[in-house]
Formats: C-alpha cells, sequence, structure tokens
C-alpha cells in the first residue's frame, strides 16, 4: 500500500509501467471492498471504464520511457546535422568568397591587358611616325628599349600574379573534394546511425511485448497454482477426515467393504443443496459432516462440491475437478487392498503412474498455451497487404478477434479479483476468512513480476 501510494504521488513525467499497476492494484482492492458492502452491479458500468483509462494510461507511459541508448544515438543525431549543417553554410561562404577572388583576378587581368593592348599600339604608332619623320637617334633606341625592357617586367609580374592565383584556386579546389569527402562520409555514418536506431526500437518492442506476455503468463500461473494448492490442501483436509472416520467405525466379520465411489448427478445435486443451506445459515451451526453422507459411503466435500456447482465455461476448473477425482478414485482403489484380478473393472495403473500421466498433460498444456503465444505474436507481426480470406462466420469472427487481440496486463489484473471473488461465493463458507488476503497476495505477485521483468 505504500508503493501504491508512492505511485499516486509521483509526478506525472516520473510515472512507470509499474506506477501503472500498483495505481491498478489500489483500484482492484477498493472495487472489491465496494462490492462486498453493495455488491457487483454497482460497479458493472464503472469498471470497463477505469480498465480503459489504466490501459490507456499504461500505454502513455510505455511510449514515453525511451532507453537511453535511443537518447544518445538521438542526440548524436541532432550533434551531426548541426556540424553538416555548419559545414555547408562554411562551404558556400568559401565558395562566394573565391567567385569573388576570381572576379576582381579577372577584371585586373583585363584591365592590364588593355592596357598592354593599348601601349603596344601607340608603341607602333609612334615608332612608324618615327620611322617615317627622322630616322631614330640613340637616345631615343635607348628610350625605346627602356620602355620595352619595363613592359616585360610588367608581363613577368603579371605572369607570375596568374600563376600564383591559379596554383591558389587548385588548392581550394582540393580542399572542396576533401569537404564533399568529409560529407558522404558523415552522411554514410547518419544512416547507418539511423538504421541501427530503429533496429533497437524495433527490438525495445519486441522485448517489451515479450516482458508483459511473460508478466500476465507469471501471474496467471501463480494465480492457478495458489487456487490449486487451496483445493489440494482442502482434498488432504478431506482425505485425512474420511480414513479417521473409516479407522473408527466398526467392521461387520466377513464383510467387504466396497470401495468409496464417486457421487452420482443425484448425489451430487443433494450436496449441492447441502452446500447451500449451509452457505445460507452460516458455519456456526452448521450439521456433522456424517449427516451429509451420501449411500455410497462417500462425503461430499469440497471435491463433489466443485465438480457440481462449478460454474460453466471455465476449463481450467473443470480439469482441475477431473484431476482430483481420479486422484481421488485411485487413492481409495489403493486403499481397498487386494483387488479380484477377474474384476474387469479393477485399475490398470498405480497412483504414481495417474500422477505421471497428469504432470505429462499439464506440460503439455504449458507448450500448446506457448505456442499458441508464439504464433499470435507472429501472426500480429504479418503486413497488413496479404490476400484477403473469405469472410468466416460471426462466431470464428469474435473467436479470431479475440485470439489476435490479448489482453492487456489490466484486464487480466481484475479479472483474476472478480473471478476470485466468483470462486469464493459459489464455494460459500468453505474459503471463508482466507479471501481477506487474496487481493494483496495477488498485488504482491504482479509486483514481483514486474521487478523481474
Amino acid at each position: 500500500m505504500e508503493e501504491s501510494g508512492s505511485a499516486l504521488e509521483k509526478n506525472v513525467a516520473d510515472l512507470t509501467v509499474m506506477d501503472v499497476y500498483d495505481i491498478a492494484a489500489v483500484v482492484g482492492q477498493e472495487f472489491e471492498r465496494i462490492i462486498d458492502q453493495y455488491g457487483c452491479e454497482a460497479l458493472s458500468r464503472l469498471m470497463p471504464k477505469v480498465v480503459r483509462v489504466l490501459e490507456i494510461l499504461e500505454v502513455m507511459v510505455s511510449r514515453s520511457s525511451i532507453g537511453p541508448e535511443t537518447e544518445e544515438l538521438r542526440l548524436e543525431l541532432d550533434k551531426l546535422r548541426l556540424e553538416r549543417i555548419d559545414r555547408l553554410e562554411k562551404e558556400k561562404k568559401h565558395r562566394k568568397e573565391l567567385e569573388l577572388v576570381e572576379d576582381v583576378w579577372r577584371g585586373e587581368a583585363q584591365d592590364l591587358l588593355t592596357q598592354i593592348a593599348q601601349l603596344q599600339e601607340e608603341n607602333k604608332s609612334l615608332l612608324t611616325n618615327m620611322s617615317i619623320k627622322d630616322p631614330m637617334s640613340e637616345e631615343d633606341l635607348q628610350r625605346h628599349e627602356g620602355m620595352t625592357e619595363r613592359e616585360r617586367q610588367v608581363m613577368k609580374k603579371l605572369k607570375e600574379v596568374v600563376d600564383k592565383q591559379r596554383d591558389e584556386i587548385r588548392a581550394k579546389d582540393r580542399e572542396l573534394t576533401l569537404k564533399n569527402e568529409d560529407i558522404e562520409a558523415l552522411q554514410q555514418q547518419q544512416s547507418r546511425l539511423m538504421k541501427i536506431n530503429h533496429d533497437l526500437r524495433h527490438k525495445i518492442s519486441v522485448v517489451e511485448a515479450q516482458g508483459k506476455a511473460l508478466i500476465e503468463q507469471k501471474v496467471e500461473l501463480e494465480a492457478g497454482a495458489q487456487a490449486r494448492g487451496q483445493e489440494v490442501g482442502a482434498l488432504r483436509q478431506e482425505v485425512a477426515r474420511l480414513r479417521e472416520r473409516l479407522q473408527g467405525e466398526p467392521q461387520a466379520p466377513g464383510a467387504e467393504e466396497a470401495p468409496p465411489q464417486p457421487p452420482s448427478p443425484a448425489e451430487c445435486s443433494k450436496a449441492a443443496a447441502a452446500a447451500v443451506v449451509l452457505g445460507a445459515e452460516g458455519w456456526s451451526d452448521r450439521p456433522d459432516p456424517s449427516e451429509l453422507m451420501v449411500p455410497g459411503g462417500f462425503s461430499p466435500a469440497p471435491l463433489a462440491l466443485s465438480s457440481c456447482v462449478s460454474p460453466e465455461g471455465h476449463e481450467d476448473e473443470e480439469d482441475e475437478e477431473d484431476e482430483a477425482v481420479l486422484l481421488w478414485e485411485a487413492l481409495c482403489e489403493e486403499e481397498s487392498g487386494a483387488l479380484d484380478p477377474k474384476d474387469p473393472n479393477r485399475p490398470r495403473f498405480t497412483l504414481q503412474e495417474l500422477r505421471d500421466v497428469l504432470h505429462e498433460r499439464n506440460e503439455l498444456k504449458a507448450k500448446v498455451f506457448l505456442l499458441q503465444e508464439e504464433l499470435a505474436y507472429y501472426k500480429s507481426d504479418e503486413p497488413d497487404d496479404e490476400i484477403v480470406s473469405p469472410s468466416p462466420s460471426p462466431e470464428l469472427r469474435t473467436r479470431s478477434r479475440s485470439s489476435a487481440q490479448p489482453e492487456s496486463g489490466i484486464k487480466r489484473l481484475f479479472s483474476f479479483f472478480s473471478r476470485d471473488k466468483q470462486r469464493s461465493s459459489q464455494r460459500g463458507g468453505q474459503f471463508h476468512g482466507s479471501w481477506a488476503g487474496k487481493d494483496d497476495v495477488y498485488t504482491e505477485q504482479a509486483q514481483e513480476a514486474l521487478q523481474h521483468m
């Protein structure tokens, strides 16, 4: 109760699936108290709504709980995206700078080329004019040679500048190719990380589904084991009581005692009516168990009541009752002593062999249940675009819908509360006093299953 109170006091962002199950256990206990006071009809409409709300809360909490590995991968992916955006911006800025440098260099080169062309034309015109007018003097020749030497120096400087700029452009091109290779490698790494993230999410979802199925199976198995243990304890008490009664009764000389037989349908109805009367009048003034003995010497113990009064549709209870009847018959046959070898109805198996057969049957049932769960899981993973089969009948459609959509942990938890309540009301006062601690037991079992998960 303290854990459930702490779960209700937690922050919404800090809730986990275990907290949701704790809250469901608290709500189930409150419903049990209301049912004990006012009956099941008071909560017949409210129960499905509360179960639906708890299922929605469970789904939302499971969605919001993301693992630390996926969170780290997401942060790393965001970081890589930001680095890629920064590199692209730097590359664009660098390209713009290169384009500006190229434009300036081309403009300067074009201006220098035009100046050179103009100077050459002027030089030619001057030379032609001077050759026509006067022969060139030595001073003019020296001056002309000096002008040509200066032009050569200018051309040499221009060539050096052009070569230098060409080398710079080649270096920038190499840097651009390296940056592009880095960007491609980062893109490949990003795609690989995205694939790993997708695989991890898929694995996490599969593990969560398997964990929930295991938790539900564990809770069901523990509830069934506890109920079966209680029934076996009651049967053992009844067997011990019958042995004491048989040992205390005087035996007639020469008379052969007939082994106790299972009750007939009429005897079952009598025993059930007696049990109902006992449940109505209370266990304080109940009659002696010897008064309820059937003609064959068989006492209507909880075995007879469970075999006659149990509700229809509970396969597990019927199997348990069959096992109890078979064990009771084998025990009675062992106690009856030597049997006639010519009797066609004599037992062919011992009690240990019967127990081994029943144990093997239970193991096979468990394997069949696991295979059905696995088949339902693989069917749920199949794509939706498969070929549609002919529409089945409404009964088959409801069965397939119920098998394809497994119950959630909340529904199973509440089904345990209602089923145990129904069993306790049917058995009357036999297990009166033990129901007060049952809800705490199931809550602790569910919490243990969640902690193992």
